[in-house]
């Protein structure tokens, strides 16, 4: 059903080029007189922060800490088509199209298929880790199961899709509701523009649990979902995604608040 339902979906990859947000924050300068509104630069390693890495930016979604052979280190998530392979240097940026801020970090494992991928934090930026979803510090208390989480949940977004990227209130306050979650995927009717990517998906009604990461956006048709046709967000859920890290021998632990 799942593979139907990617068939089925217009697909768009959610991260960020650099000249496209680039001529968007121009437009919206010159329409307020050079006064565009940009979020201040943060150090602060944690869900719903911007990143740039090879040119192109995305939003982090979790904190993992790791375990079994993993023990000891630390990882923040990102969605798999944001890198370009394991051993890529990662930064904070100040917004979509902003400088880099910071290289805190470097690509430890990827996964193409399920579209995730987990950065080690170094260990001297460690301090700087957050496991608070940017602007909602409530976030997460723990991974939303299909067993706790519905269609027709609040869902909350933090990231630095393109438009949206501009304002610390459009970047944190956008909330969707979900439409489908098999525990492996989900979709959530809601807003989200590329620069989004990798970002955090989080259940406001399954009290503040982490759903998933952001991966595309689009239209599609989802039979078995609370509307068949759905349009934003969609992505790999955490369940899945923990689950599948695992088998493969990497395995990891969400942090929670």
């Amino acid at each position: 059903m799942l593979a139907a339902v990617a068939a089925a979906t217009m697909v768009v990859d959610a991260g960020a080029a650099g000249a496209a947000g680039a001529a968007r924050e121009a437009s919206v300068a010159e329409a307020t007189g050079g006064r565009a509104a940009q979020a201040a630069p943060q150090a602060v390693i944690q869900p719903g922060a911007s990143i740039t890495m090879g040119g192109s930016y995305c939003t982090l979604n979790w904190i993992y800490d790791g375990t079994g052979p993993n023990a000891g280190r630390v990882f923040a998530g990102t969605a798999g088509h944001c890198v370009s392979g394991v051993g890529q240097d990662v930064a904070l940026a100040a917004g979509t199209s902003g400088d880099p801020i910071l290289t805190f970090g470097d690509v430890a494992y990827v996964d193409d298929d399920l579209d995730y991928a987990f950065i080690e934090v170094r260990p001297e930026h460690r301090g700087l880790v957050s496991p608070a979803m940017k602007g909602h510090p409530e976030f997460p208390t723990g991974v939303s199961t299909t067993g706790s989480a519905g269609a027709g949940d609040l869902i909350q977004f933090s990231g630095h899709g393109l438009g949206f990227h501009l304002l610390p209130l459009t970047q944190e306050s956008r909330v969707g509701v979900l439409n489908y979650n098999d525990g492996t995927q989900h979709y959530v009717i809601g807003a989200v523009t590329p620069g989004d990517s990798g970002g955090p998906v989080g259940d406001i009604t399954d009290g503040n649990r982490a759903l998933g990461i952001v991966n595309t956006l689009g239209v599609g048709a989802v039979e078995d979902a609370l509307t068949v046709i759905t349009a934003g967000e969609g992505g790999v859920s955490l369940q899945g995604m923990l689950a599948d890290a695992a088998a493969d021998g990497f395995p990891v632990a969400l942090r929670t608040v």
